[in-house]
């Protein structure tokens, strides 16, 4: 990811052994990882790439026989060509270790991801005109287009949101085996992870390639949700006996707002009652939205957070901030739909600075200044406020929550609240490194910021 770079080059700075390689994927811009003393990047999908350069390491063959790999070769870049996505079965035939997980700082209680798609139904394109590239020619493809005539553009624009590298680098969506995902998910609880996210750029996309193979699924608003696919998929890790007595639990994450409708949401509420579930807004002015090459309108992201809401479950929404044609009319459309969103019971809005990822189609864009700075600057005091609201609402509940770390220094324990919610720091009477691991219920005491809240254990005041 782009906000990794600068970690990657203080961890090759401390690299003592052989070659080094990024990825794959590493949709980033990989001149400044050679540079910076990559040997290798791999720009696409692993699966196919890792094990021929491994070949190439062992001295078995040359770097031009690995796809997708990019080197520096007599002083210039070379990039070998090669689909970016790997296609099903090959690609599920790869099972992601267990065990590593227990490699991270406070692991137990992380929320941990299980991938349950890959890949992005949504091959629409952007219509905003792009630097460097272009115009939309009209062709209506990415709307009318059969599956297979939506992953081409003659425009040569990248599929998917402006904004998003999921479908041009992992190509459209593909669902994972149902047993593979179960038996990850039951291995990790049985490692002692507490919080599995059931992964996917859109968790709603699982099992609909299937109804329309063997063409690829290219169309985010049809078909329909494959209900039958999810539940069994629900079914089956919510039936696993600690999620039963709550001693982990297991959520989602991010929904096309188009692809919720009252049996979904019912669906969803079923099994994953009182869990989080994330929905893209990004900009509330309708024809901004929709020029994006978002899949969704308006109208259908606030259909979707009434229903959620009403099925039991919390809805998180993404706005997006600095995007190419904001201007006062869009940010003053976002803020108005910001604010109906929140009375019809959004918990948490999260704003995002828009970042120009290389490979997108609004890659050619300048980073957008930060909102304080910015025409944003009113939808970010209002989100800042919100989010604090939501916060002081906790004030007096007793909630579970999960040790991560101690501060001696500060005698405080570093939580985070189950299933989900604001990092709590634990202070008082009672408090010390022995909670970090364990599971125990606070009271929640006042609200630090938009992000944290402060709490103790019941039956302790903050003074004692």
């Amino acid at each position: 990811m782009v906000t990794d770079i600068p970690s990657m080059v203080r961890a090759l700075s401390r690299w003592r052994g052989g070659p080094a390689i990024a990825g794959g994927p590493s949709f980033v811009d990989y001149e400044h990882l050679l540079r910076s003393g990559f040997d290798y990047v791999v720009w696409g999908e692993g699966e196919i790439s890792i094990p021929k350069l491994i070949n190439v390491l062992k001295g078995n063959s040359e770097p031009a026989e690995v796809p997708n790999l990019i080197y520096l070769s007599r002083g210039r870049v070379v990039r070998n060509p090669g689909p970016s996505w790997v296609p099903t079965p090959p690609l599920w035939s790869y099972m992601p270790s267990v065990d590593a997980v227990t490699s991270y700082p406070g692991w137990w209680g992380a929320r941990v991801y299980v991938e349950v798609v890959r890949g992005c139904s949504n091959y629409h394109r952007p219509t905003i005109p792009l630097p460097n590239r272009k115009p939309c020619v009209g062709c209506g493809k990415c709307w009318g287009g059969t599956l297979k005539e939506r992953l081409t553009c003659p425009s040569g624009i990248p599929p998917g949101c402006g904004y998003c590298s999921v479908p041009a680098i992992f190509g459209p969506a593909r669902s994972r085996p149902e047993d593979n995902i179960v038996r990850e998910v039951r291995e990790l609880i049985k490692l002692g992870v507490r919080r599995v996210v059931l992964s996917a750029p859109d968790f709603l996309d699982y099992g609909r390639d299937w109804l329309v193979a063997p063409e690829p699924l290219t169309d985010p608003r049809n078909p329909p949700p494959n209900l039958a696919a999810i539940e069994s998929l629900l079914r089956k890790v919510t039936s696993i006996p600690e999620v039963i007595e709550g001693e982990a639990h297991v959520m989602i994450e991010n929904v096309k707002p188009n692809l919720v409708n009252e049996e979904v949401a019912e669906l969803l509420g079923k099994y994953l009652r009182g869990t989080p579930v994330h929905i893209g807004l990004e900009s509330g002015h309708p024809h901004h939205h929709v020029a994006l090459g978002r899949p969704s309108r308006v109208g259908e992201v606030i259909r979707a957070v009434k229903l959620l809401r009403k099925a039991g479950l919390k809805p998180y929404v993404y706005v997006i901030h600095g995007l190419p044609g904001e201007n006062q009319q869009v940010v003053k459309a976002t803020v108005k739909v910001v604010r109906k969103l929140w009375r019809i019971g959004v918990e948490k809005i999260t704003l995002y600075r828009f970042t120009p990822i290389k490979g997108t189609a609004f890659e050619g864009f300048p980073k957008p200044p930060p909102a304080i700075k910015s025409v944003a600057r009113p939808l970010y005091n209002l989100v800042r406020k919100l989010n604090y609201v939501a916060k002081r609402r906790l004030v007096g509940k007793e909630v579970k929550v999960v040790g991560v770390s101690y501060d001696p220094r500060k005698e405080e324990v570093i939580a985070y609240m189950l299933p989900h919610g604001p990092v709590t720091r634990v202070v008082g009477h009672g408090v010390g490194p022995d909670l970090v691991g364990k599971v125990f219920a606070v009271v929640v005491r006042k609200a630090v910021s938009d992000r944290v809240v402060e709490a103790t254990l019941p039956g302790v005041s903050r003074n004692n």
